[in-house]
This record gives C-alpha cells, structure tokens and sequence, in this order.
C-alpha cells in the first residue's frame, strides 16, 4: 500500500515508503504491485505494477470504502504479502487479498505520545489494539518501538520484527563555512545557531526547546547563538509562535516552514549544536541525519533515541526547561566536547542504512512466503 508517500514531503512514514520501495524494486525475485489512491506524477510507480484503487467520493469515509472496493475486486486473485507501509488499517483490513499481511507500525506513538485529537487515528488505533490478529508481523524500528507495540497494542513478541531503518548514507559532513555560505544564501542566516528539525505537534516539544533557549540566553548573556527551528505549521497561531514572540528574543528565533532535501544537509552541517527534545519517536531520524552531517546531538532520554544515537549523542530528560538549557550551554562552551561527539556521531551514522533496510524487509518477504 504505497499511497503514504503519495504528495507527501518526504519525512517521516512518506520518506520510509519511498526509500524502502525503492530498495524493493531492485529484488527481481519478487513481483511488485503498488497500491494507491489516486494517480500521481511520479516516477517510481512506472517501475511496476501500479494498482489505483476504485474512486468514490464520500462526505466521510471515501478511502475506507475505496479500499473495500479494491478488497472486492481482487478476492479471487490474492497476492502472497500485503504490506501497509504505516500503521493505517481500517476496519475490515482482514478481508484484504492476501495471505500474509504486513505492517510497518514504527512504534506506538500514536497512542503514548501527547497529539492533537484526531477521530481517524482513534479508529485506526482501535483496529490495530484489538483486531490484530490477522496481521502476521509488524515492523518496527526499534527495541523500544518492540515494548511499546507490545505494551499498547497487545501484539505477541513472536509477530514483532525489528528492522532499523536508514538514512545514515544520505548525509554527509559538510565543511562549515561552505555549509553556512549556502543557509545564508539560500534562507538569510547568519552567524551560528542551535538547530531542530521538527513538526509542530505536542510529542516534538518545541515550546520547552524554545523555554530552555530563552532560559540559557537569560542566564548567560554572552550566548548569542540563534534558534533555527524547521518544520512549521499550517497556522500561525500556534504554541510554538507564540512561545517565541513573548520570549524577548524572537529575533534570534528562527521558524523555516520547510527545507528541500538537498538543502538540508547543509542546513544540519551549519549548525553548532542539534537539539531534538522530542518525548515519543519510533526511531528519530533526525538524530541520525544531525550525526552524519557532523553535528553534536542532544536528545531526550525516552524512546527510542538513546538507542539510536548511542554513546555519540547526549541524553536529558526532556521536560527538565534548566537541565536542557544547562546542557546546550556546556556543549557549546566545551570545543574538546564538541568534536568527540561529532567524530562519534560520524561513525555511528553509516550503520544505519536504506540498503540494510530494504534487505531485512526482503528477508522477511521470503521468510513469510516460505510458510505460505
């Protein structure tokens, strides 16, 4: 089911469709049909089979009977593995053509992790919590994303399969000054700055990056680095603007409603210091994308992060307002500090690939198939 990347920016579960399909495509042993909503200018899917799904437009409910539609029109030519590339299923899924159905599920965020209230998350939460046994494995991509699909989904360990996912081999260190002459260009910025990539939702905890940033400027006046915050939000009335413009230094705060994947390297390469305070990821790319581009990293202490970021990064909790601010000022006070976790960062990234992601996904293909 490809539609998650279907105009979509490419983070998040639309980065981890696009980069695992991608990955797929190159198996010959393998006869791939991508399932979707509606068509789309975009290259991958003229690479195979491409399925759109029947069109019914619907005040409420259009893509749930699409897909019973697509269900129907295919029950008599079931395909060995249907795989839901997030954790998306509507009711029903059962009656999908398929004799093993897959799950990327990423974690359980979606139930643990603070969020606006959203109807169609609840149902889909709902589905996955108590009619899961029809799904023969879920992916996740982390231990800690294990315990939490285990903990708040009630899967079995047993239909649990922990795959990493990549990124590491997509950024690299770029030197500083060429870094900064292209963000300077390119977005207006100078000089140094703390960086965060993150979408304005509750669990990324912008507002307390922004308190901890206001907290260490106060405190050590000296500090005259910027805060560069990139993801935005559909409106500008939201917490995190507002944190900024009462802050007394919404100058030095800087919001960047999107940043092209080419330009985001260097966007992470430029900076002094990455700060990703986030309280729930199913895996924290970002932390993986901050390493490879060399930058040091602090992070939080909870889910998966300091099992991503390893002894490269440093860990806080991630509501403590002074504690966070006590350590972005000690890593950017310390050179010696600095350059450790960035030569850790830069060799703790290339683990982490898209290659090693589709293969462990293939294997588990084949593993599957081979009790069909």
């Amino acid at each position: 089911m490809s539609y998650s990347m279907d105009k979509r920016k490419a983070k998040g579960s639309a980065l981890y469709t696009r980069k695992l399909i991608e990955g797929l495509l190159t198996d010959d042993r393998f006869d791939f049909y991508l399932v979707h909503y509606d068509k789309v200018d975009d290259p991958l899917y003229l690479k195979t089979h491409e399925i759109i799904m029947p069109k019914i437009r619907l005040p409420y409910g259009s893509r749930f009977v699409s897909q019973m539609l697509f269900f129907w029109k295919y029950r008599h030519n079931q395909f060995d593995i249907i795989h839901w590339f997030q954790p998306r299923v509507y009711p029903f899924y059962w009656l999908a053509p398929a004799k093993k159905i897959i799950v990327t599920m990423h974690g359980a965020g979606d139930i643990s992790a603070p969020k606006y209230f959203v109807f169609s998350r609840c149902v889909f939460n709902f589905v996955l919590k108590y009619f899961h046994k029809r799904v023969d494995v879920a992916i996740v991509d982390s231990e800690n994303g294990k315990k939490e699909v285990i903990e708040y989904y009630n899967f079995s360990p047993t239909k649990i399969s922990v795959i990493y996912i990549g990124g590491g081999e997509d950024f690299i260190l770029i030197k500083k000054n060429e870094a900064k002459k292209l963000v300077a260009e390119k977005y207006g910025i100078r000089g140094s700055y703390i960086l965060d990539v993150s979408r304005f939702v509750p669990h990324k905890n912008v507002v307390t990056l922004i308190a901890a940033y206001v907290f260490m400027r106060k405190k050590y006046p000296t500090r005259q680095e910027k805060l560069v915050i990139v993801g935005g939000a559909a409106s500008k009335r939201r917490d995190e603007y507002v944190a900024a413009e009462k802050s007394g230094f919404s100058e030095d705060i800087i919001f960047i409603d999107f940043v092209s994947a080419e330009n985001l390297n260097a966007v992470y390469s430029a900076s002094d210091l990455f700060v990703f305070p986030s309280l729930s990821e199913g895996f924290g790319l970002p932390v993986l994308e901050a390493m490879a581009s060399g930058t040091p990293v602090v992070t939080s202490n909870v889910t998966s992060m300091p099992e991503i970021g390893g002894n490269a990064v440093v860990t806080i909790n991630p509501l403590d307002v002074s504690g966070l601010a006590e350590m972005i000022n000690k890593i950017l006070s310390d050179e010696n500090l600095k350059r450790r976790m960035i030569e850790s960062g830069l060799k703790r990234a290339p683990k982490f690939t898209w290659k090693k992601t589709a293969e462990e996904t293939k294997n588990l293909y084949v593993d599957i198939c081979k009790i069909l």
